[in-house]
């Protein structure tokens, strides 16, 4: 298994291609808090800050995300995975600890505020 992480240099490198080939508006609208994990046998891995985001990055994003990555490392890039921000690549757990915990004390306030 071939693996590495990017430099902050090459993030860096990353996000600016990115900005320069979509334009700062969609790049706005679109990657702030994009970060690129690591790449393992061929396969981009990177975090989004929303799962919105992600979704929009892997669906829309990722054959350009690829190439760039490709100029960038000088190595095949064949697939990009994105996930919210905290997520695991390798296993399907959820980010944040006791989160469900946290969402039905919210809920709970809600039902509170409209009763």
């Amino acid at each position: 298994m071939t693996s590495f992480r990017p430099t902050k240099i090459a993030q860096l490198a990353i996000e600016a291609k990115l900005n320069l080939v979509l334009g700062a508006e969609a790049y706005d609208r679109v990657f702030p808090g994009f970060e690129v994990l690591e790449v393992v046998d061929g396969e981009l891995r990177a975090w989004a800050p929303s799962e919105h985001r992600a979704a929009v990055i892997d669906v829309r994003y990722s054959d350009t995300v690829a190439r760039i990555a490709q100029t960038v490392f000088n190595r095949p890039i064949r697939r990009v995975n994105v996930l919210l921000r905290g997520m695991k690549h390798d296993n399907w757990e959820q980010p944040a600890f006791e989160a469900a915990s946290r969402f039905r004390a919210d809920a709970d306030r809600l039902r509170e505020d409209r009763g």
